[in-house]
């Protein structure tokens, strides 16, 4: 799965600003949604005027706050001479050509189109391409479109909804208050493939009553099948339950809360997981997040230090603080 934040995004087209800067461009058209924010930061960086789409077709006044008393700048939109189309990607071409076909015979505009990532099959359905990105791709400004989620697992807590505190993660009466009116925080476009959640069986009704209050659709949901919060964290199986449903199931995509949870997952499943904490795709190819090394680290060199502390003490002590310590080989 090739992935694009929006990090990505801006310093892809910065990178890449020299292929359109200085050819005469006046005027850039995003197709919108997607193709708005790419379109926007392509026209501050050539210092012209952007609007969408389907302002450019009617041919709407420019209200932006450029000087219209330089010469040749357009007042309207038709007025340009040259314009930039753009789109965030082109795979089929399709998105492209109908929005070529919108455009009226009358518009006496000279158009070239561009998409910021083309995959190989789809370069030939544009002018320029700014980058090239073999599906499948996924992009952060698009995880929770129809397309990408019904092909998709997402989990609940810190995706859906915000995290419930320590306060209200009791597992007791708060914790349901939590679950019935827990605030939203990231709400799909679209019916989700399954909502995969370390949640407890036994809050299934307040988690569907609240999926319904938010409007979120879904074809199957999964939850942890334990008695209690305390016995889930003695098996520790948060990221083991996720992952082995994941890799045994059709689903193509991850979207999960936490970067560590996310890393497992994906060592566990072999298959791509996005984790909403770092805004980043772990894969099976991934190691462990690197806080996890750090602490693995530490704990190393804390049994390396007691050893050197042991070495100086007498037999009988050493012993006893030995067993005290239950140290092991490094």
């Amino acid at each position: 799965m090739n992935y694009k934040s929006y990090g990505d995004l801006s310093e892809d087209i910065a990178a890449s600003l020299y292929r359109v800067q200085g050819k005469g461009y006046d005027l850039v058209v995003g197709i919108p949604r997607s193709g708005m924010i790419p379109a926007s930061m392509i026209a501050l960086g050539l210092h012209i005027d952007v609007v969408g789409l389907p302002d450019f077709i009617a041919n709407q006044a420019l209200n932006t706050r450029l000087r219209r008393n330089a010469e040749g700048q357009p007042s309207t939109a038709w007025e340009a001479k040259k314009v930039l189309l753009v789109d965030d990607s082109v795979l089929t071409g399709r998105t492209m050509q109908q929005a070529r076909r919108a455009i009226p015979d009358g518009c006496p505009c000279t158009i070239d189109t561009l998409a910021i990532y083309a995959d190989p099959k789809g370069k030939s359905h544009i002018d320029i391409a700014l980058a090239t990105l073999e599906a499948p791709r996924a992009f952060q400004w698009n995880l929770f479109t129809p397309a990408l989620l019904s092909q998709a697992c997402v989990d609940i807590d810190g995706v859906l909804c915000v995290d419930p505190t320590a306060q209200q993660n009791d597992d007791g009466d708060k914790y349901v208050t939590f679950l019935n009116s827990a605030e939203p925080l990231y709400l799909p476009a679209g019916r989700i493939g399954c909502l995969v959640t370390n949640r407890l069986e036994k809050y299934r009704s307040q988690t569907e009553a609240w999926l319904q209050q938010q409007g979120i659709d879904f074809d199957r949901l999964v939850m942890l099948d334990l008695p209690s919060k305390a016995e889930r964290q003695r098996q520790g199986v948060h990221s083991t339950h996720k992952g082995l449903f994941y890799k045994h199931s059709d689903y193509r995509f991850f979207i999960e809360s936490e970067a560590r949870q996310a890393a497992s997952i994906a060592k566990l499943s072999g298959k791509a997981v996005y984790s909403c904490e770092d805004n980043r795709i772990y894969t099976a190819r991934d190691g462990a997040p690197a806080g996890a090394a750090r602490r693995g680290y530490a704990k190393r060199l804390l049994r390396v230090m007691k050893r050197m502390v042991l070495a100086g003490f007498p037999r009988p002590l050493k012993a006893s603080l030995k067993a005290r310590w239950k140290l092991h080989k490094v």
